[in-house]
């Protein structure tokens, strides 16, 4: 059975039940491949047995329970093959069960601890518990008897690492286009300097539009001020230009009207 992926997600791994939870069922098989032999071969034929005041063949007996010592061996693959113990780049996942099933989704950044406890007998098969502390749980998640623990172990460690150094990366993304767009739009580009501030306060509003801008060159010095107030009105117009100095002043009564005017005193 394979696990269904999430958009982004990837396994990294993926263990299965150690060889060791297979002996005693495989122990088992053989006792009752032996059992079939010996009532195929007719062994047990000829033998009755007798229980509550009623008769039984032997042979019948024996090949009954022949087949039901294969029973326990069946169900551990079938166990084994329909469980899923997986690490991805996101979560832990643990799917087991073949009637009741029991399921845990396990998100990495809820990962406390992980741990490998093994017995001699699980060292002798390479087997080992992986027990992982979630959260402020109290209880303990274990997944016995599998197969390269401390793999499984070390995966898992790994993967908490590197998600957290990918969270870090997209917290670190997040806070720059924060900054980027406060800078933008409501700081120094649209709202501050640009628009609002020294943008287009500066450009068009402050030192271009009302201000120096447009204020100190239409309607500060050149237009209501020292522009116009100076080119025009001031000192060309109205001032040493045309009403001053040229004009009215010096130039029309004394240079331009022939030096001392006559009729000036």
């Amino acid at each position: 059975m394979s696990l269904e992926l999430r958009p982004n997600e990837y396994v990294l791994i993926e263990v299965h039940y150690s060889y060791k939870v297979f002996v005693f069922p495989m122990l088992l098989m053989c006792i009752g491949i032996l059992m079939f032999i010996a009532v195929w071969s007719g062994v047990f034929e000829g033998v009755d047995v007798h229980w509550l005041r009623r008769g039984f063949k032997m042979s019948s007996l024996m090949a009954g329970l022949s087949c039901v010592l294969f029973v326990p061996y069946i169900f551990k693959r079938l166990d084994n093959k329909l469980k899923i113990y997986a690490v991805t780049n996101q979560r832990v996942y643990i799917r087991k069960g073949i009637i009741n099933i029991h399921e845990k989704d396990i998100p990495l950044a809820k990962i406390n601890d992980v741990q490998v406890v093994q017995t001699l007998g699980q060292r002798m098969f390479g087997a080992g518990n992986i027990v992982i502390q979630v959260g402020n749980d109290k209880s303990n998640i274990s997944v016995q008897d599998v197969n390269r623990p401390r793999e499984f172990r070390d995966t898992i460690i790994s993967a908490i690492y590197e998600w957290e150094k990918e969270e870090e990366s997209r917290q670190r993304e997040y806070q720059q286009s924060q900054y980027d767009n406060g800078y933008n739009d409501g700081g120094y580009n649209q709202g501050g300097y640009n628009q609002g501030g020294y943008g287009q306060g500066y450009n068009q509003g402050s030192y271009n539009q009302g201000g120096y801008g447009q204020g100190y060159n239409q309607g500060g010095y050149n237009q209501g001020g020292y522009g116009q107030g100076y080119n025009q009105g001031g000192y060309n117009q109205g001032g040493y230009g045309q009403g001053g100095y040229n004009q009215g002043g010096y130039n029309d009564d004394y240079n331009n009207s022939g030096g001392y005017n006559p009729n000036r005193f």
